[in-house]
């Protein structure tokens, strides 16, 4: 993981470089140490966490033919190396050097590139700068831009630091966190720190700026009737280049899988390098939430090593839960954090220097409710009995059916009245100030091209997923680890997310592509299993050790800035209701998370 600071004076006039240091500070979670460039108008820091045996250099680069300079925060890797020297799989060094000699965060080079990454150009004695963000927005870039200079970084906290730029917080981004909505675009949790939207780069000169935006997902003809064996094999083999660039430039004993007994870390283990270690949660005190069994049975199908890491006693709010939502850029905190970092953590102590996750996963079966549409509209065996069963799902109450059946074409003409009723819709939960603030716009991601595909992908493709991409690494970093997510790649996503929603979701099941490609290489228990990951009373668990705590420090104190945005009356009752997992307690866990942040924020 690396993270960075720029900094970019338009008149010209010289950087302090105690100014770059000072803005680069809150980036320490990160580990390692700063590398850093100053000449004249721009400074920038590039904090990497790197293995010991890279030999490449690292941070800002300058081209000694051009005198530009260049720097790439994350994993820049090729596609094609237009310079034909290295594959894919470059370092964030290759990057930047290809970078400098193209110029400009040239358009083509950021198209064919694949990975997670910011990359920066800039040229002090023209006076330009660019900065680009990759596809799919596995790293941040936020910025400051007025007449006289532009901040950028990875982390808001960078920008805000040193007083020169405002803290003051944006507040329809607070009451879309609360009200469990995704702002897309260039908003932030600061009025005055904007965001770069993924596959975007900003150009800024010493006179005038733009964003623009360099690529998006390419429309593909998927014959709906190729045969289920052809498409499995070619998602396997999409799934399996990804895994593989994931461990780009690692032996494999220094690759860590973080294995539970779902299908997508289960998968993942399935096509990493034979040599890679796996680390899995135990849970003797919580049962409930143990996936031992079926972890031991793909273990001993892949004669794969098992590290066992207790996960008892970590529950959401662990330890001295006040001090844990300290991160100054945003109140994003996953209620497993503890959880996870004892696991990243027994993976850097074992020497691993990337872990892999199935998290990205979910994102090939958001599409769900058009599950039964699209067998229907294809003609494929067993839609009229699908439907059917649908029916009788829908006549018992199965939500999940019940959307199905108003995904079918026969109501297309009810499509347009029925989204815009949805879209006037506001969170019963949120008080009368908030649903005041909330945008009018659905949140759509750009790198969809319109269609009537991509509206079905347009959170999950988009800002759901990259802001909760962003949180994940920063729990990474402060574990000094280095995070991999294969489903998260955008050559996977592009061909898996076109195909007929029934690959990813049929009759009630998840991921019967996924199911198909992955027979023989995983155990008939975890293909054809029951749903696992029932981490929902484990986190119950934790709010109901912490009921003391939370309502003295959360809903009684007096200066509270939550009930601003939050009827207190609707939330209230789930923080006794600890018997089964609710909606409430997902925006019970958002009030808390915020409520502690903010407090840090304006001692």
């Amino acid at each position: 993981m690396s993270a960075f600071v720029c900094i970019f004076q338009r008149d010209g006039a010289a950087v302090d470089p105690r100014r770059l240091h000072r803005a680069a500070e809150p980036l320490a979670c990160y580990g390692a140490e700063i590398a850093s460039y100053c000449r004249g108008p721009l400074a920038i820091a590039v904090r990497h966490r790197h293995g010991s045996g890279a030999q490449l250099r690292h941070g800002p680069y300058v081209d000694p033919q051009s005198g530009r300079v260049a720097a790439v925060a994350g994993r820049f890797q090729f596609l094609q190396d237009p310079s034909g020297e290295h594959g894919h799989g470059a370092p964030a060094g290759h990057g930047a050097a290809a970078l400098a000699r193209r110029g400009e965060a040239d358009r083509d080079l950021l198209a064919g590139s694949w990975g997670s990454f910011a990359a920066l150009v800039a040229d002090p004695d023209r006076g330009w700068v660019r900065l680009a963000r990759d596809h799919l927005g596995g790293v941040a870039v936020y910025y400051y831009l007025d007449r006289g200079r532009l901040i950028a970084a990875s982390e808001p906290a960078c920008v805000l630091r040193g007083g020169a730029v405002s803290g003051e917080l944006d507040e329809t981004s607070v009451a879309c966190f609360l009200g469990f909505r995704f702002s897309y675009g260039e908003r932030s949790f600061f009025r005055n720190v904007r965001m770069l939207p993924p596959a975007h780069r900003l150009a800024v000169t010493r006179h005038d700026e733009s964003v623009e935006q360099y690529w998006r997902f390419r429309r593909l003809r998927q014959e709906a009737d190729r045969p289920p064996e052809e498409i499995a094999d070619d998602f396997l083999r999409r799934l399996e280049t990804s895994v593989s660039a994931q461990c780009a430039g690692l032996e494999p004993q220094a690759v860590a899988v973080s294995l539970s007994g779902g299908l997508d870390s289960t998968a993942v283990a399935a096509l990493a390098p034979r040599g890679v270690r796996a680390f899995s949660w135990t849970f003797e005190a919580t049962p409930e939430a143990d996936e031992s069994q079926r972890v031991a049975a793909v273990a001993r199908r892949l004669d794969l090593a098992v590290h066992r890491v207790p996960g008892d006693g970590l529950y959401p709010l662990a330890g001295d839960f006040a001090d844990r939502f300290v991160h100054p850029s945003s109140p994003y905190v996953n209620p497993f954090a503890a959880l996870k970092c004892r696991l990243y953590q027994a993976a850097r102590a074992a020497g691993c220097e990337r872990v892999l996750v199935g998290d990205g996963g979910d994102a090939l079966y958001a599409a769900r409710e058009y599950w039964l549409r699209d067998l229907l509209a294809n003609r494929q065996p067993g839609a009229l009995r699908s439907l059917a069963a649908t029916l009788r799902g829908a006549g018992r109450g199965d939500p999940f059916a019940r959307r199905a059946l108003l995904r079918l074409p026969p109501l297309d003409g009810l499509r347009r009245p029925l989204r815009q009723a949805l879209r006037r819709h506001t969170p019963p939960w949120l008080s009368a100030e908030a649903q005041a603030l909330l945008p009018t716009q659905t949140p759509w991601s750009p790198t969809l091209p319109p269609g009537p595909w991509g509206a079905r992908y347009e959170l999950c493709v988009g800002v759901k997923h990259s802001e909760l991409e962003s949180e994940e690494r920063r729990l990474f970093a402060r574990c000094g680890v280095e995070r991999g997510n294969p489903f998260w790649s955008w050559p996977l996503l592009e061909a898996a997310i076109q195909l007929p929603a029934y690959w990813h979701h049929r009759d009630g099941r998840d991921k019967p592509l996924a199911r198909l490609a992955l027979r023989g290489l995983l155990p008939e228990s975890v293909l054809e299993g029951p749903r696992v990951g029932l981490l929902g009373s484990f986190f119950l668990r934790g709010i109901e050790l912490r009921h003391k705590e939370i309502l003295d420090t959360v809903f009684r104190h007096p200066r509270s800035d939550w009930p601003r945005y939050v009827r207190r009356e609707w939330l209230e009752p789930y923080l006794s209701a600890t018997r089964s997992i609710r909606f409430g307690h997902t925006i019970l866990w958002r009030v808390v998370s915020y409520e502690l942040w903010h407090r840090r924020l304006t001692v």
